[in-house]
This record gives structure tokens, sequence and C-alpha cells, in this order.
């Protein structure tokens, strides 16, 4: 069969437009009597510590440290870690918390994990296997899945499956639990069904919130300018992380410091804090008011959930939280115009801003404007040169312009002020798939999706890397999972498309592509007009095919033309 534009020739393509008695278990092969199969941390924020086996003192632990057995890891307050097994199994850990690493039960096992306080996000996509995760009340026996456990003080663990199915139980029950299902076990009784769960409510800590809060909006008097400089400068430079860490001793009293406090615990995931704290702010000025609304507005927009401001934006920061909620609420790409409006109202107000700089750079992007996109960024990089967000952008742009090994180096700058972005993850992998380093590449992607498992964008691409190495399975799967979690995007209709022409479904192959085709005014901010125009003559040219494959040839004779006129340059359209 004829293919028109096969998975390896898009990957490329893409890139150019934006680019209990318990424990779980995981377990790996020894060679001469050591681990071959290790645990890797690779992404860190905040206080991580690690004490190893027979030791009690703790020590900081390191980005890309490998653990072993009976090595004990734990996170402060606002801190986080994920690492990463050998089998491709992730395993996000948040703040607070403390687990075991276990040694194998046999040569063919993996280390497992045995989860002692606090909540994790387990990720697992390789094949089902002998996974077991331990906390004292139960154990949970995977087959590969996703799903959240947490442990609470009294010992109670509670087990939310997002994907898959596991079976969860310990000496007095067992139950097996699949997609959206709930259960929680005290100690020495059965498990119980709990009535169910929202993912997004309980993967907050795992999501990306950016900065919006414009200090120039904040009403600091002159001591508490003094009191927080070191937080202040660092947040100025883009680096909110080192921001949060330089927060003075110093009770927090008035409601400016309440407000900046709750914009950096947002930018950990901290949102139940943060919600607190903006509840507490007794300040009912107009100005404050619309600080503690227009935080609130963002965490609406990272929720994907209504919550309009009862304020006309007139502030920086309200101008700026409009932009995200407007992307979040983005129909036909329509909310994307009024998005970068009120991004480029947000850096009239406050010309200085480099956060409204890469805001507006982004939207730039978006619309095919690289040549303004990269003037805003370079401005936005010299006012706050330790933006994350910042860099990753930068290595789009980089590269959108072919620029791939120099566009790797920025993803990495961006990973080493925030191991916890999933477009430095994403950018970086899609580079090193680029250059055919596809193993890396998909470790990579792997991540970003574990790191921000409710973006559907991530699910796609990960969907794609599977494809290309000819896993249907683990492709098919992660593509459904990016439909369900945002239906609205086109990404993962026409990586269906296409996959399932490669598998010869001709019929199902055109039922995904024109769905794709419908939605593909609905960008995301790193798919340029440029590059829909570019999609909109791949999507015709396979569907053309798959027309011709199915003996309509009509239609497929329209449908290419059609190509022809959205692309002029597209070589397959011609033929």
């Amino acid at each position: 069969m004829f293919r028109s534009f096969p998975f390896q020739k898009l990957f490329g393509f893409v890139m150019l437009g934006f680019f209990a008695m318990g424990h779980v278990v995981v377990f790996s092969k020894p060679i001469d009597g050591q681990f071959a199969n290790e645990v890797q941390i690779v992404e860190l924020q905040g206080i991580v510590e690690i004490t190893t086996a027979g030791a009690t003192n703790w020590i900081p632990a390191q980005k890309n440290q490998m653990l072993h057995p009976l090595d004990h890891l734990r996170t402060g307050a606002n801190s986080r870690v994920a690492l990463l097994w050998s089998d491709q199994s992730v395993v996000p850990i948040g703040a607070a918390t403390e687990i075991e690493i276990l040694p194998p039960q046999s040569q063919d096992d993996e280390c497992g994990l045995h989860l002692l306080r606090g909540i994790i996000s387990f990720f697992h996509r390789d094949k089902p296997g002998r996974i077991q995760i331990i906390t004292r009340g139960a154990v949970a026996g995977v087959e590969g899945t996703e799903f959240i456990l947490a442990v609470d003080d009294a010992d109670r663990t509670t087990l939310s499956v997002v994907d898959g199915k596991v079976k969860f139980g310990n000496e007095h029950g067992t139950l097996t639990l699949t997609n959206s299902e709930q259960a929680a076990v005290e100690l020495n009784k059965p498990p119980a069904r709990a009535a169910g769960f929202i993912a997004n409510n309980l993967l907050q800590w795992c999501f990306y919130y950016p900065a919006v809060l414009d200090l120039n909006d904040l009403p600091l008097t002159a001591g508490e300018q003094k009191t927080w400089s070191d937080s202040l400068d660092a947040y100025r430079a883009g680096n909110l992380l080192e921001a949060l860490k330089k927060i003075p001793d110093a009770q927090i009293n008035s409601s400016a410091e309440k407000i900046y406090y709750a914009a950096l615990l947002l930018s950990v995931g901290n949102v139940e804090d943060a919600e607190g704290i903006l509840a507490s702010v007794s300040d009912k000025s107009e100005r404050s008011q619309r600080l503690v609304a227009a935080l609130r507005q963002l965490i609406a927009a990272v929720k994907s959930q209504p919550n309009p401001s009862a304020f006309q934006p007139k502030l920086a920061t309200e101008f700026l939280a409009s932009s995200y909620y407007e992307q979040s609420r983005a129909v036909r790409g329509t909310s994307l115009e009024r998005a970068l409006y009120f991004a480029k109202q947000a850096l009239t107000n406050s010309p200085q801003s480099g956060f409204a700089l890469e805001r507006v750079a982004e939207l730039e992007f978006s619309f095919g404007r690289t040549k303004n996109a990269l003037e805003d960024l370079d401005k936005s990089l010299a006012l706050a040169p330790q933006n994350p967000e910042a860099l990753a952008l930068k290595g789009f742009l980089l590269a959108a312009q072919n620029q791939t090994r120099e566009a790797i180096a920025s993803f990495d700058s961006a990973l080493a002020i925030d191991s916890a972005l999933g477009n430095a993850w994403l950018g970086r992998g899609l580079c090193k798939i680029r250059l055919g380093d596809t193993n890396d590449g998909r470790k990579d992607l792997l991540v970003a999706a574990a790191l921000e498992p409710q973006r559907a964008e991530l699910r796609s691409y990960l969907g794609k890397a599977y494809a290309n190495a000819g896993d249907f399975s683990h492709a098919t799967r992660e593509l459904q999972l990016a439909k369900k979690l945002d239906p609205n995007d086109p990404t993962a209709w026409l990586y269906s498309a296409l996959l399932n022409q490669e598998r010869n479904q001709i019929n199902d192959a055109i039922r995904d592509l024109e769905k794709s085709e419908d939605l593909n005014g609905n960008r995301s901010v790193y798919r340029s007009q440029l590059l829909l125009d570019q999609d909109r003559a791949v999507r015709s040219v396979n569907l053309s095919t798959m027309n011709r494959d199915a003996g309509i040839l009509d239609v497929s004779l329209n449908v290419a033309a059609r190509a022809v006129n959205d692309d002029y340059a597209n070589y397959f359209a011609h033929l």
C-alpha cells in the first residue's frame, strides 16, 4: 500500500510547528550479584533526601542519582520527585512522602516500592509484570496501569485507578479495580470501595502552573520588599522554585505577602494550601481582591474548569491570568486570539515583565509569526533568564529552524531549572527522535506524560512514539486516552488515523482522519498557523490515499487537490 506520509516522516514534520501489609514492587535482573535495573531520579524539586541501607543520616538527593534496594527517600513540604524504573515505570512522588526501595523477590523480578506515608502516582507502560506496591495496610498488584496511592497519618491506604487494572487487598479481602474506581483500606480491615474520584483533583500536585503574578501589582510595603528581597529577585529572574526556597522565615502576615506566597505554592502544584491562603486574605481592597481572583482564575484554567473573574481585567496580573484562562476554553482557535490579546494587554501594563513577554512570544509562535516570537522571547530572557518556560519555548523555536542540537541544549537548560516541566521533556524527546535516538526520545516522552498525566497532547506524542517502535497496543492505548482527555484536540485523531492506515484498517482510518480535519482549528500553543495549513495538507493527502485504497477514486482526487491548495510545497499532494 502506498503511504503518503508515514509515521517516521510526521514526527519531524510536527517538530517544525511547535513542537496494608503491603509493598508495590518493581524488580530487576541481577548481573554478577549487582542489580541491573536500578531506580533513577529523573525529576526533583525542593527538599528531597535519601538514606542508604544501614545508615541513619539523611543526605540530599541529586537528579539522575540511582537508588538501590533498602534505600529510603523522603520529600519535604512543597517538594516532589519522580523515579524511573528500567521497565518504563515512572513514579512521581508528592510532598511529605517517604518510600523504601525493596529488593527483588527473585532473579527475574525488579526492585519494589514500599509507600510508608504520603502520595505517589504510578505510571506503568511496559508489558504487565510482577509489580506490586506495599503499604502497611494493603498490596496492589498491577497489570500495566496508572493509579494514585496515598497513605495518611492513620495508615489508611487509598487507591485510585486512573487507567488499567489493579488487584488491591490484604489478608482480609481483595478487590479488583479498573478505570476511575477507588477503594480504601484501614489497618486490619478489608478494603472497601469508595464513590469514585476526579483525577484532576487528585493530581493537582503534578500539574504545571505558569507565573502570572506581576510584582508591580503587589502592594508590598518598603519593609516587606526588603525582607523578601532575595525571593523577589529570584521571582523576577523567572526562577519560581528558587523564589519559594528563599522565602524568609518571618511570619507571613500581610495580605500582599499571602498573595505572593500563594502564587509560589501554585508553582509546585500545592493548590490546596494556596487556596487556603487566598481564602485568608483579609484585605478587601479592590487591588488585593483582583489579585486573589486572578490566581483563582489561573487555578480554574489549569483544572479546565469554568471560573471567570468577577472583575474586568485591569492589572497586568489579571490580563495574564485571563490569557491562560481563554486558552483553556479554546474552541476552534478563536480563544487563542483572545489569549494573545490579553497577553499583549498584560505587556502594555508591564513592559518589563519577562513572564508577559514570554507569554506573548508563545502565542505569536502559535500563529506562525516566528520572527515576532523570537524578538519577544529574546527580550523575555534578557529580563528573566531563569524562566524555564521561556527556555523551553526557545527550544521549540530552534527546532522549528532545524537547529535540533541547539534546541536540545535549550531544553536541557529548562530542565536544569525545573525538571518537572512537561514541555521541556516533550521538546527534548521529539528532538532526540528526530536525530535518530528513538529509545531515549521515547523515554523523555514517557516522563513528560507521567509528570503531567492529564495533558492530552503529551499522550498523543507518546502514542506516536510507540507507533514508531511498532508497539501498536501501547500506541492505541495512549491515543485513546488522549481523545478522552481532550476531545477537541485533533492531534490524537490524526495519529490514530495513520496508525489505522498502517494496520490496513482503512475505514477506521478515514473516520479518524475526517474527525481530525474537523477539529483542525483547535491548535495548541505550539502548533502554528503555518503548521495548521501543513496539517491540513497532511490530513488531506492521507485521506486521499485512504479513499483510493477503499476504491473511492473521485473522492480521492478531490481531496488530493485540496491538499495542494493547503500546502503547495507538499510533494505528496502533487504526486
